[in-house]
């Protein structure tokens, strides 16, 4: 037996990752579809509401849009997908590394090792006053496992999120602009239209998308190493490697049961 996504022979982990990354989808997708019916009754109403006290003497002809923003708090549809596809991508990344941290967790909790007389788990090490390891654990962990989970597709992601989380989508830098850019998505557009210093980065759906199927794919990539190391025939070569590394790179650490 392999590990075969279609047939459910994965990881436990792999399970709770693949429901949460369906209901990220979901979230862009359903987030898309209700708010343009809600923004489109919104602006509906606005345009009724004015018709109703129209006076040609008094009034300009389009003071419905000054009545739709103040209906959404100045929160216009484009500004409205922003906020979901920023909050669905960062959402996406930090899923990848809870399902990196939770598949280390499920290969490391059926071994035991003796220390000092006394039978001890395995676990993460992790910084003090943390109770999630590193970046840089997660990675030389996976390593042990054979599964290179620190891929360019993957850096690009994480950073992404950083600049979502911590500069709100700012792009501050020419080199920020530069590295973040969607040309594709820009191919044809306006000046005006394009990401620029100072302005957020630009996201869509579409690039959203194609964000959380590379972490997915890195996900498919790691998982069989994953399966195969609480399941499969190869557990106790890998258990030998896994506490070398122990040893060595102070990855895993003993903790009393």
């Amino acid at each position: 037996m392999t590990w075969n996504e279609a047939s459910g022979t994965v990881s436990q982990t792999f399970d709770s990752w693949r429901a949460t990354d369906a209901q990220n989808r979901a979230c862009l997708r359903l987030s898309a579809e209700w708010s343009n019916a809600a923004y489109d009754r919104t602006w509906k109403e606005a345009e009724a509401s004015f018709t109703a006290v129209f006076d040609p003497d008094r009034h300009h002809g389009d003071e419905h849009v000054d009545m739709f923003d103040h209906a959404v708090d100045g929160l216009w549809p484009s500004d409205y997908l922003w906020l979901i596809e920023a909050s669905v991508l960062k959402a996406g990344v930090t899923a990848f590394e809870v399902y990196l941290e939770q598949a280390l967790q499920e290969v490391l909790k059926g071994y035991r090792v003796t220390v000092d007389g006394q039978k001890c788990a395995l676990r993460l090490v992790t910084p003090k006053n943390f109770e999630s390891p590193g970046w840089g654990t997660l990675v030389k962990a996976h390593a042990v496992l054979t599964n290179e989970v620190d891929t360019a597709e993957v850096m690009w992601a994480r950073e992404l999120r950083h600049l979502l989380t911590h500069q709100n989508g700012e792009l501050r830098t020419q080199g920020a602009l530069e590295k973040v850019r969607d040309a594709e998505a820009e191919a044809g557009r306006e000046e005006i239209d394009r990401a620029y210093i100072g302005g957020k980065v630009h996201l869509g759906a579409e690039r959203v998308l194609r964000t959380l199927d590379a972490l997915a794919s890195a996900v498919r990539a790691a998982d069989p190493a994953v399966w195969s190391f609480v399941w499969g025939p190869g557990r106790g070569e890998d258990c030998m490697r896994a506490l070398a590394e122990r040893e060595q790179g102070k990855l895993i650490e003993a903790a009393a049961t």
